[in-house]
């Protein structure tokens, strides 16, 4: 079926053409998605949200479009999912800008030659990031050590403390083989914790 067809039958309220258009075209909203996925995590946009407004501009799209106009409809569906999407990111850096503007600059001057950053940390390291860091270091511990057996327990702690395989194979009692066995196995639960 050619797009004139289609179009006057979706505009018809015809389901399995509306189906059809936006299987052809979905890759519009792909493409610009894509485009603007960078901008959209920096501005803390969640892709779903984003993923549904430009849904609603292509539908808007379809319902507006007019043959007579001399455009094509992918055209036009892009022009709508475009100017959609940059509306919601306008929306979103307008917001994040008066929030990110009440607060204190952690960069600020305030005091001749000391930043809010230098008055609240150390010399050497941010404590929020680092508090941050051992929280998520402490969970991850917590939940490998719950998804081992005792004898893999005990080759975890081990090597958590700096022992070698040789020196773990004496303390334990178990044969190299064995050690490095059980390592293998704490390596793939460990790579499945991580990817969840």
């Amino acid at each position: 079926m050619e797009d004139e067809e289609l179009i006057k039958l979706a505009l018809e309220n015809n389901e399995e053409a509306k189906n059809k258009i936006v299987e052809k075209y979905r890759y519009i909203i792909d493409i610009l998605l894509k485009k603007y996925r960078n901008v959209a995590r920096e501005l803390g946009i969640d892709k779903h949200e984003l993923e549904q407004e430009a849904l609603y501009a292509f539908s808007d799209a379809l319902h507006s479009f007019k043959e007579e106009k001399n455009v094509k409809l992918s055209t036009f569906i892009t022009v709508c999912v475009d100017r959609r999407i940059k509306k919601v990111i306008r929306k979103y850096n307008g917001e994040k800008a008066k929030l990110l503007n009440s607060f204190y600059s952690l960069d600020y001057d305030y005091e001749e030659g000391m930043t809010l950053k230098d008055m609240i940390s150390d010399e050497k390291t941010d404590p929020l990031y680092n508090l941050t860091l051992q929280e998520d270091y402490e969970e991850l511990i917590n939940k490998i050590e719950k998804s081992l057996s005792s004898s893999e327990l005990e080759i975890f702690k081990l090597l958590k403390n700096g022992f070698d395989r040789g020196t773990i194979s004496l303390i334990t009692g178990k044969n190299d083989k064995q050690v490095d066995n059980a390592i293998q196995r704490l390596k793939n639960k460990i790579r499945d914790i991580m990817k969840d």
